[in-house]
């Protein structure tokens, strides 16, 4: 009993030197205590201004005209040409539309025909009524002229309402080829496909997106630099992208920079280009570190 008493006063009596600050103190070792640096920032190693990889150019494909999908041609990651067919729209009701239209203008046309040849009769008989030999006998009533003039006015004007017909069907048979030839979604430059939205039964509508497009051309990278260190870049400077999953380093150039400082932010982005080695790729999304090489100075300044 006695030796539990006398080992709960040691524990209580090493808690009481734990809380106590002297003895806190002499127990601190020295080597702790880290001297602060006074190194400047700029002093310090430069990792890199954060920055991601985009596309040259990027685009959404929509149908302009209303349909079902028939069937898509690529898939996300698909290499496409330009004038590739990236997805068909339902036409059947379309193609029935165009070849009434075109029944209709020919129709319109022959009617055409029939109003040509009904002017020319009508001119034809008010020559022959107009002729000096039958104006000097009197041969012809001042009546019948003026029946042989009507008449011709009449198939004149006949004509013209024929061809416009010709003209509206014509018109229209078109817009409707076109309407056709709209239901084809080709690709409009050379790229890969970023996103594809629909699958073939959906709906699809005038200006919904459809599949996204990446333009196959030369990467940049936009990258946001410090209010305080926007003054060390310059279109035309030289930088080195570094892509930070590779641990590989690429050669740059700024080509764009912005005249003043994102106020949510506080930093000014800018554009690179990007020189990408044989056989290289650099996938849209990629994240990069972009710095300036110590060797090398902006070509413009900054005010």
């Amino acid at each position: 009993m006695a030796g539990l008493v006398l080992g709960v006063l040691a524990l209580v009596g090493a808690m009481t030197a734990l809380r106590n600050p002297r003895f806190a103190e002499k127990q601190a070792p020295a080597s702790l205590a880290l001297p602060a640096s006074d190194a400047p920032p700029s002093a310090r190693t430069h990792k890199g201004w954060l920055g991601v990889v985009i596309a040259e150019e990027s685009l959404d494909v929509a149908a302009r005209v209303e349909g079902r999908v028939e069937s898509v041609k690529v898939q996300v990651g698909s290499r496409v040409r330009q004038g590739d067919v990236l997805m068909t729209l339902d036409a059947h009701s379309l193609r029935a539309d165009l070849e009434m239209a075109e029944a209709g203008l020919l129709s319109s046309k022959a009617e055409k025909d029939l109003a040509a040849l009904a002017l020319e009769q009508a001119s034809e008989r008010l020559r022959r009524r107009q002729t000096p030999e039958q104006v000097k006998l009197q041969a012809v009533s001042e009546e019948e002229l003026s029946a042989a003039r009507y008449e011709q006015s009449t198939a004149a004007a006949k004509l013209a309402v024929a061809q416009a017909k010709v003209a509206e069907q014509e018109a229209r048979v078109n817009q409707m080829r076109q309407q056709l030839a709209e239901t084809s979604l080709r690709a409009p430059f050379d790229g890969v496909v970023a996103g594809r939205f629909v699958h073939p039964g959906a709906l699809a509508r005038p200006g919904l997106a459809l599949l996204h497009l990446l333009r196959q051309g030369k990467p940049q990278v936009r990258f946001a630099i410090p209010e305080g260190e926007a003054r060390s870049v310059a279109v035309g400077q030289a930088v080195e992208v570094g892509v930070t999953v590779r641990g590989q380093a690429l050669a740059g150039q700024v080509t764009q920079l912005s005249p003043e400082v994102e106020v949510n932010t506080l930093m000014v982005f800018a554009l690179a280009n990007v020189v990408l080695p044989e056989g290289v790729e650099l996938p849209a999304g990629t994240e990069v570190r972009v710095r300036v090489p110590p060797d090398k100075q902006p070509l413009t300044g900054r005010n």
